[in-house]
C-alpha cells in the first residue's frame, strides 16, 4: 500500500478528507437501500462511517456482478468515480449491504472545494493514484490467479467479510461460481 492509503481509518488521507466533509450530516441507509442507482448521474462522493456497502454492474449477458465492497477499515470512499467525475450516467449501482451510516458531499460542493483548495487538489490526486493502483491489482488478480488462489487471497486480505457477506456475493466479486467458492473455502 502507498503511504497515502485510504484503507485504514486513522491515516492522514481519510482524516483530511473527513475534515472537508465535517459539516455534513450523516445519512442512515437501511439494508438494500441505494446510494446510487443504475443509469443515474453520480452526484455524490461519500465516506462510510459504519456498515457495509457494495457496488454492482450488469454485464452484457444481463448477469449482475459485484465489483466492490465498501467497509471499514477498507475502502471507505463510496462513489462510482467515473460517473462522479464525468457527470455521465453510472453503469454501477451502490447499495447498503447492511444498515450503514455515510456522510457525503455533492459534485457541485466538491468542485467548489476543489477550486478553493490546493491541499484538497493534492489529496484528490493521491486518492486517484491509489484507486488506479488498486484497480490494476484487481485486474491482475482476476487475470493471473486461479480460482483457488483468488479465494485464499480474499480470505487472507478480507477475512472479516467472509462472515458478513453471502457466499454467492463474494464469489461474484471474485469471478467464480458460488459452488466453486464454497468448495475452496471449505478446504481452507
Amino acid at each position: 500500500m502507498s503511504a497515502y492509503s485510504i484503507n485504514t481509518p486513522d491515516n492522514s488521507t481519510l482524516i483530511h478528507l473527513k475534515a472537508y466533509f465535517s459539516k455534513q450530516v450523516p445519512v442512515l441507509l437501511k439494508k438494500g437501500e441505494p446510494f446510487l442507482a443504475y443509469d443515474e448521474p453520480n452526484q455524490k462522493l461519500g465516506i462510510l462511517l459504519r456498515g457495509l456497502m457494495y457496488a454492482t454492474y450488469v454485464a452484457e449477458s444481463g448477469q449482475e456482478w459485484i465489483s466492490r465492497f465498501f467497509y471499514l477499515p477498507h475502502n471507505a470512499i463510496v462513489s462510482s468515480h467515473d460517473s462522479f467525475l464525468s457527470g455521465e450516467n453510472s453503469s454501477e449501482a451502490i447499495c447498503a449491504y447492511e444498515d450503514s451510516e455515510i456522510i457525503y458531499i455533492t459534485k457541485p460542493e466538491f468542485d467548489e472545494m476543489l477550486a478553493s483548495s490546493s491541499d484538497l487538489q493534492s489529496l484528490v490526486m493521491r486518492m486517484a493514484e491509489e484507486s488506479y493502483v488498486n484497480a490494476l491489482k484487481r485486474v491482475h488478480m482476476l487475470q493471473s490467479l486461479t480460482a483457488s488462489q483468488r479465494v485464499k487471497k480474499f480470505v487472507k486480505d478480507h477475512g472479516d467479510l467472509v462472515s458478513r457477506v453471502q457466499r454467492q456475493h463474494i464469489a461474484s466479486y471474485l469471478g467464480v461460481h458460488r459452488n466453486i467458492f464454497t468448495r475452496i473455502l471449505n478446504k481452507i
